[in-house]
């Protein structure tokens, strides 16, 4: 029995380690072509669809800054995101006496969405949509560790879809339609017979046989 002490301190050891085993992520990210998509509108309209789809998405814009919009530059919109889930985004897997299973975000875990819009020619803007995820993770008989989750490109393909409808029903605004002038008014009409109305003197009565003198 006591050549067998070694043998089960080692298994004891092996179990309290596979007891909680964390593997990261293996998620291959999205492509490039999977983040990006031309949108039919000049710089200035895009930018103002992409803040309008994100504060609809419930997202918080915590960076952008609209004097900083001259073409042909790309600028940066940065907004902060709720709490994602296992089909948004791949944490790791751990591996424990119970078996191997999904890491789950946890309930204060973040998303950030990093929007990238640049203009490509006067009448269409590139818009690229990133988001990166992270979230603590708990493994069994260890502390918890924050993990750098993958995006599986769900939330990009999904955003960037309504952008597009948002963008395909915004026109900008029709500044030439104004109220019409006011109608100045007609001078007065002349004489319909064209000739003065003024009486020549001969024509006047004479003020005596108005008023004979006594």
């Amino acid at each position: 029995m006591k050549n067998l002490s070694p043998n089960l301190a080692v298994l004891a050891a092996l179990v309290a380690v596979c007891a909680g085993c964390f593997y990261p992520p293996t998620t291959v990210p999205p492509e490039d072509e999977q983040e990006r998509t031309l949108v039919p509108l000049p710089f200035d309209l895009t930018w103002d669809v992409v803040n309008k789809v994100a504060r609809r998405d419930g997202l918080k814009i915590d960076v952008a800054d609209p004097n900083q919009r001259p073409a042909p530059r790309a600028v940066n919109l940065e907004a902060s995101g709720p709490r994602f889930t296992l089909q948004q985004a791949d944490c790791g897997t751990i591996k424990s006496i119970a078996g191997e299973y999904a890491a789950l975000p946890e309930a204060n875990s973040t998303s950030v969405y990093n929007f990238i819009i640049k203009p490509h020619g006067p009448e269409h803007t590139l818009v690229e949509v990133a988001v990166s995820y992270n979230s603590p993770v708990k493994v069994p008989l260890r502390p918890a560790t924050d993990v750098d989750c993958i995006s599986r490109g769900t939330d990009e393909s999904r955003i960037l879809k309504e952008i597009i409808a948002e963008a395909k029903i915004t026109k900008r605004p029709d500044y030439s339609r104004r109220a019409p002038s006011a109608t100045p008014s007609q001078a007065p009409a002349p004489a319909a017979s064209g000739k003065s109305t003024v009486l020549k003197p001969e024509a006047l009565p004479n003020p005596s046989k108005l008023y004979p003198m006594h």
